[in-house]
């Protein structure tokens, strides 16, 4: 009668294990040591049942004990060392776990479940870069890589590496068309990516294929957003909130298009709710998203309070200590932070900043404070040099308890004088950011204002500018000021050029998205801005193109004329 049984009677074990079924395996092994006792494969068989049951200090203290035998082969001491490395991992001894894994790679180079694990060990010992390399060699040598790939493309994205991410999420969803999670996952990172439409139709069939979880709910209605569609983005959101109604990230998404859509209580709300119920990141978010409701109302002693969340949003620590806005003559380092509209913006608190202690501006429109008449220049240092504290730019306000309604007065003043029938045009902004493509114009929109007579147009910004237009230097911020000044106007998105035409008291016409920055609500930063913004729910080309008509219509009218610019 032929054995029941191989040769290695724990095969039978193992294979009851991997199908799940540990109550038998854990017979079969035991029925195994009752034989021989100290069998190592048994012994790392019980090892296996203890981790899959979270017993991790049982696993390694039966594989200590199975390594013990010096007769196992190296292929099966590998699989002992990678069982001992994951425990250790998982009782927070990562270094050792990842020693314990080094041995299994050393002794089964091509065994892709050993760089699979070193590649935990290097992530939880903070050494992503490794990570990624372990979990690229497990990728080579494993038949089926999906889960493996999934693993790396979700590094990838931590990392904010999201093409790296794309290209690995999308090799699993080519094996795996129908797996709602493998679309998701490639969705989330295409809108990392800001590749907005294929994100929407992706996460759109990760949806219809069994994913339609909050997740993926709440990626599909930040995608939405960043199209422009934001009472689409509204009810997906809501949705995500329902299936996951304690998660922050969610509750911020859905307040930030609430927000949009002018909702303002509602979001408050929300907000207020997150910062009560949670810490850390996401109750610094709903914090900051509160702070410009707040801000944008003119409720500065509160608002500016807030504000200051988003220095841990965006990490911004520093080894020197942090200016408390106390008077002295020790130089305090004002530094910079976000882009340079936010710097133009808040240049007019150095003149207050100033009375106080001596600056030394390490920030990149620093060089514009020559062109501030009030500020005084000799309390202006060199950037280089020892300074006692420091402070953001953006932090000023809080710092020096600005809670007043900031003055409309220009703070920027150049010797170019404007030139009558001079309109600068800036019609987008810096497309790395998420929702650009709301605040941007696409310029075959700009063809409206060909038909306006009597009239120069200048570009006050690179790229792809319409061989109608003129063209001038903008090397530098200065450079920027001064064809600002010899314009009679300025039509811009919001972004630097609006902020530039501001500081120096020229005429703004602002192209406003729909729901719009904080900067542009109800308090007047500067002295003549007069707004333009899209029909409400418009598809982002279509609203453009009727503001651009409306733009064009407003300088051909009667009541306007080159020289009354």
């Amino acid at each position: 009668m032929m054995p029941l049984f191989s040769a290695d009677p724990t095969e039978a074990a193992f294979a009851r294990f991997r199908a799940g079924d540990f109550a038998g395996a854990e017979q079969d092994f035991r029925n195994i040591l009752a034989r021989e006792p100290g069998q190592p494969d048994a012994l790392h068989g019980m090892a296996c049942l203890a981790r899959a049951r979270g017993q991790d200090a049982t696993a390694i203290a039966l594989v200590g004990r199975a390594l013990q035998n010096n007769g196992i082969s190296p292929d099966r001491k590998a699989r002992m060392h990678i069982t001992l490395g994951l425990a250790l991992i998982a009782q927070g001894h990562a270094e050792a776990g990842r020693a314990a894994l080094n041995v299994a790679v050393i002794l089964q180079p091509s065994d892709p479940r050993a760089y699979a694990a070193l590649g935990e060990a290097f992530e939880r010992l903070g050494r992503r870069g490794e990570a990624r390399a372990a979990l690229e060699k497990a990728v080579a040598f494993s038949a089926d890589d999906s889960f493996v790939r999934t693993r790396l493309g979700a590094l990838f994205l931590d990392d904010g590496l999201a093409e790296q991410a794309v290209g690995q999420f999308r090799r699993v969803v080519n094996r795996r068309p129908q797996d709602g999670g493998a679309l998701a996952n490639l969705g989330a990172a295409l809108f990392a990516c800001n590749a907005f439409d294929e994100a929407a139709t992706v996460l759109s069939q990760a949806c219809e294929r069994g994913a339609r979880t909050a997740e993926t709910l709440n990626s599909l209605g930040l995608v939405e957003m960043a199209l422009g569609d934001l009472r689409a983005a509204c009810e997906t959101l809501r949705e995500a909130l329902q299936l996951r109604p304690s998660d922050g990230r969610i509750a911020n998404s859905l307040g930030t298009v609430l927000m949009e859509i002018g909702r303002l209580e509602e979001a408050e709300a929300l907000f207020g709710a997150i910062v009560r119920r949670e810490s850390g990141e996401e109750a610094d978010r709903a914090r900051f998203n509160r702070a410009t409701i707040l801000l944008g109302q003119g409720q500065f002693a509160e608002g500016w309070r807030d504000f200051e969340s988003r220095r841990s949003l965006l990490r911004l620590a520093s080894d020197v200590p942090q200016w408390d806005g106390l008077a002295g003559e020790e130089p305090v380092a004002v530094v910079g932070e976000q882009g340079l509209g936010d710097e133009v913006q808040f240049l007019r608190f150095l003149t207050q900043a100033a009375k106080r202690r001596p600056l030394r501006l390490r920030f990149r429109a620093a060089v514009l404070a020559a062109l501030m008449p009030e500020l005084d220049q000799g309390r202006i240092l060199s950037a280089e040099g020892p300074v006692a504290v420091e402070v953001s730019l953006l932090s000023l306000p809080a710092v020096l308890g600005m809670n007043d309604v900031p003055s409309t007065k220009p703070y920027l003043a150049v010797a170019e004088k404007p030139e009558p029938g001079r309109i600068g045009v800036c019609w987008s902004g810096n497309p790395s950011y998420r929702f650009d493509r709301r605040r941007s114009v696409p310029v075959r929109c700009l063809d409206a204002l060909r038909q306006v007579s009597d009239v120069r147009f200048v570009a006050l910004q690179r790229g792809d500018v319409p061989e109608w237009m003129e063209r001038v230097s903008l090397e530098t911020p200065v450079d920027l000021a001064r064809e600002v000044g010899r314009c009679a106007f300025v039509i811009s998105v919001d972004t630097l050029v609006a902020h530039m035409a501001g500081a120096l008291g020229r005429p703004l016409w602002l192209l406003n998205r729909e729901g719009g920055d904080w900067r542009w609500k109800d308090v007047d930063w500067y002295a003549d801005v007069r707004q333009f913004r899209p029909p409400s729910g418009a598809a982002v080309a279509a609203g453009w193109e009727a503001v651009l008509r409306e733009v064009a219509e407003a300088l051909s009218s009667r009541e306007w004329s080159p020289e009354s610019l």
